[in-house]
């Protein structure tokens, strides 16, 4: 079964299309959870490997206190792992919803295999590409850009949408994305002018 999603990773990446998503389609969350977990784990090592690499530069912290130590990894494997499970649950969970209310008829089983299949081969190409220093973070960007035509193709597909539906499903899918960002940007904002008060009022 690895070695059937393997295949149809490389073809839906090769030949993008929501037909060679339907060739290769499946009711399967199982497997669609376990070759996502497997690149969850390949991206803790990757995440690992990189800190190791390219060490924060943490101000008043020695700078071994800011690289990457060998227990991180104990840390990194089952965060990523348990953060992988509950993400794309929540996240599969939206787009099959969406699909839904947009008049999809596909299960939320297939939809899930359909998202694995490009989502989890592309998550490892970009953590790949994002150890690399500036070049890495032009490369991340392409990559999130594919990622999301992928995810265009794959509603068709996997919630049996037309094109102009699926694009509906996509756009909300960015508001919402764009919507989090604004509120975390905020919320640090926030927090950072709320600090910078109080150091302030301490000041003689």
């Amino acid at each position: 079964m690895f070695q059937q999603m393997i295949n149809g990773s490389i073809a839906v990446l090769t030949r993008p299309s929501a037909s060679t998503f339907e060739e290769h389609e499946q009711n399967n969350l199982g497997w669609a959870l376990i070759y996502s977990l497997i690149a969850g784990l390949i991206n803790a090592v990757l995440s690992w490997i990189g800190s190791l690499l390219f060490p924060p530069r943490i101000p008043g912290l020695e700078s071994d206190m800011a690289a990457g130590q060998p227990s991180d990894i104990f840390f990194l494997i089952p965060t990523a792992l348990i953060g992988t499970v509950v993400f794309l649950l929540i996240y599969w969970g939206i787009v099959y919803l969406l699909g839904r209310a947009f008049g999809g008829t596909g299960a939320f089983g297939e939809l899930a295999y359909g998202f694995a299949l490009f989502s989890a081969p592309l998550t490892v190409i970009g953590s790949l590409v994002g150890i690399i220093p500036f070049v890495g973070v032009v490369l991340s960007f392409a990559v999130s850009i594919y990622g999301l035509y992928m995810t265009y193709l794959a509603i068709q597909s996997g919630m049996n949408l037309p094109a102009n539906k699926a694009l509906y499903v996509v756009l909300i899918l960015l508001a919402i994305g764009v919507a989090i960002v604004l509120c975390f940007v905020l919320f640090f904002a926030a927090l950072i002018a709320a600090l910078l008060g109080a150091s302030g009022g301490f000041s003689p």
